[in-house]
């Protein structure tokens, strides 16, 4: 099992209602084409489902980093895909975000089935500590920060739709994804990656548009943002789910996480 890591990239977010969706895909044309891995559900969407396990310690270090915006900032999560019995992969991932610049490093340790199967609530231990080759490095570093007092904090879940620039520089470097039905669960079993959510995370009418690319923007992605007058918002998922989930009777953090097109919809109020 090996480590991911790239070199960074840029990461751009933009929250619009889902009715904006074909002019959306009508402005992307054949300038990018859907992931060829992803797989349509009943009603033809076509992408896979996202799970992710964040850690945080007890008082919430990594969340309130987030309030403050810190310029560098980490995330720690146990990650994986699909659906239940799908035998999907599990990896355990740091996010380290400076400002929109975004390098992940992450190892791949099991599927799903094993990880839910594992006898112990703290399986990223056990996981973390038996990858050899070349994963040695990004395991360890996992578990290096993992264990400094954290653990699973919230479960966030969505669909992602995900559209590949066939001329960027490498499989997939150039991206466009749609991430919809975005929900969390509150203080998760961490052997649970498919715990039923119960906190929306923002309204199922809207969708997060993400545009990541190195280098510079392709100018179709430029030309999304100018014809439908789009403006980048952080949209952190992680903070979302627990502003909304844990600390849900402080609501100056929802005021300080939720993008401005949503506070302005007056949805959270």
């Amino acid at each position: 099992m090996s480590d991911y890591q790239d070199y960074g990239r840029h990461e751009f977010k933009y929250v619009l209602p889902l009715s904006a969706r074909d002019e959306l895909l009508a402005i992307i044309g054949d300038n990018a084409m859907p992931d060829q891995h992803a797989s349509a559900r009943e009603d033809g969407l076509v992408g896979y489902y996202n799970h992710s396990i964040y850690l945080d310690t007890e008082d919430l270090l990594d969340y309130h980093e987030r309030l403050s915006v810190r310029r560098v900032r980490n995330r720690l999560r146990v990650r994986s895909y699909g659906k239940p019995g799908e035998r999907a992969p599990v990896f355990l991932e740091n996010k380290r975000k400076i400002d929109e610049w975004v390098v992940k490093q992450r190892v791949r340790v099991c599927d799903a089935d094993t990880w839910a199967a594992h006898p112990h609530d703290r399986p990223w231990v056990d996981f973390a500590s038996g990858v050899n080759g070349g994963g040695r490095y990004a395991a360890a570093h996992f578990l290096r920060l993992v264990e400094n007092g954290r653990v699973p904090v919230s479960m966030v879940r969505y669909f992602r739709e995900v559209y590949l620039d066939g001329r960027g520089d490498g499989y997939g470097k150039v991206r466009l994804t749609i991430d919809r039905e975005i929900f969390a669960k509150v203080r998760p079993d961490g052997r649970d990656l498919y715990a039923a959510p119960d906190v929306e995370l923002i309204p199922r009418d809207w969708m997060v548009m993400e545009l990541k690319f190195c280098g510079d923007r392709p100018a179709w992605m430029r030309a999304i943002c100018r014809e439908l007058g789009l403006r980048a918002h952080p949209v952190p998922k992680f903070g979302l789910s627990i502003a909304r989930g844990v600390r849900a009777g402080h609501g100056r953090d929802q005021e300080a996480l939720l993008p401005r097109p949503i506070r302005q919809t007056g949805w959270a109020a």
